[in-house]
């Protein structure tokens, strides 16, 4: 029966976020180089953060709606994503990801708060109509 349970979760579940962990660890492993141009790695980085379906994310007191391919974060998140010293490296990158329509990306208020959004995300991933924690299967 437990057997069954497990077969379940991953066929009925997208593969794509099980390599969340997968992507996680390479942004947390130091021997790889950043620096200079590495634009798929932070590529890379931005979709390990989105949504596959419209949730809420509270940041001080707020609820951001978030959609499927779109995320809400500090930008002093990205600074540590991208493993870049200052915010406004970071902010560097989203520009450049988002002049070649990468992603697109706002930034909200005066809070240091970033909403990006993947730009091909619907045709590569399909919203979700279940709800579901991403979070859960990361500790599969």
């Amino acid at each position: 029966m437990d057997y069954q349970l497990e077969i379940k979760q991953i066929v009925d579940y997208p593969r794509c976020r099980i390599y969340r962990e997968f992507l996680r660890s390479l942004m947390e492993d130091r021997d790889i180089r950043t620096n200079g141009s590495s634009y798929l790695f932070y590529y890379m980085t931005l979709c390990s953060y989105a949504n596959f379906r419209s949730s809420y994310r509270r940041i001080e007191g707020i609820s951001y709606l978030v959609g499927p391919g779109e995320w809400v974060c500090r930008t002093s998140e990205l600074a540590e994503w991208f493993r870049t010293r200052f915010q406004h490296q970071a902010l560097a990158i989203l520009d450049y990801l988002q002049k070649q329509n990468y992603i697109t990306y706002t930034r909200l208020g005066r809070n240091g708060l970033v909403k990006f959004s993947i730009s091909s995300w619907k045709q590569h991933n399909t919203a979700l109509d279940y709800n579901y924690p991403c979070d859960i299967l990361l500790h599969v």
